[in-house]
C-alpha cells in the first residue's frame, strides 16, 4: 500500500468519527441539565483530534501534486502538523484547567500521557523536518490523531451511558 492510499484511508476513518458526533450528540442528550462540562470538552477534541487527521492528510496529498521533491511533501506537513499541533496542546491545556473547576470527572493521567505522547511526535516531527524527511514519523502523527480522537469518542459514550 502506497502512501497515498494510507491518507486517503486515514481521511476516511477522520470523516467517519467527526460523523459519529451526531451519535455522541444523541446518547449525550442530558435533558434540562444540559452537557456536563467535562463532555463538552471531550466532544470540542473529539471533533479537532479527527479533523486534523483529515486536514493533514488532505493538505499532504495536495502538497505531493505540487511539490517535486517527495522529501519536500514530509518536510512541509510535518513541520505544519508540529506548529498546529503546538498551538494546539497550548489551547487544550488552558481549556482543561478553566473546567478544573467545574468538575471533577478529567483524568489527569489520561491527560499526562495524552500530553507526553503528543509532545514526543512533535519533537519527532522536528527532527524529520531536518533530518529524515520520511513519510512513517507524519503517519505517526496522523494516527496520534485519530487514536485520540477515538479515545474521546469511547469517554463519551461511557460517560452518556454511565448518566442513564
Amino acid at each position: 500500500m502506497d502512501f497515498s492510499e494510507l491518507l486517503v484511508g486515514i481521511t476516511e476513518i477522520a470523516v467517519a468519527l467527526a460523523g459519529f458526533t451526531g451519535v455522541v450528540v444523541v446518547f449525550g442528550s442530558r435533558g434540562d441539565d444540559g452537557w456536563h462540562p467535562g463532555d463538552r470538552l471531550r466532544l470540542g477534541f473529539l471533533l479537532e483530534a479527527s479533523l486534523t487527521a483529515g486536514a493533514f492528510s488532505l493538505l499532504s496529498l495536495i502538497l505531493y501534486s505540487s511539490l517535486d521533491d517527495e522529501s519536500n511533501v514530509w518536510a512541509v506537513a510535518s513541520s505544519l502538523w508540529a506548529v498546529f499541533m503546538v498551538f494546539s496542546l497550548y489551547k487544550s491545556r488552558q481549556l482543561i484547567k478553566e473546567n478544573l473547576e467545574h468538575h471533577n470527572d478529567i483524568d489527569r493521567t489520561s491527560n499526562r500521557i495524552v500530553f507526553l505522547l503528543f509532545a514526543t511526535l512533535i519533537v519527532v516531527q522536528i527532527v524529520n523536518v531536518l533530518y529524515w524527511r520520511e513519510f512513517a514519523p507524519f503517519l505517526a502523527a496522523l494516527t496520534l490523531n485519530l487514536a485520540g480522537s477515538a479515545m474521546q469518542f469511547t469517554r463519551l459514550i461511557r460517560s452518556a451511558f454511565n448518566d442513564q
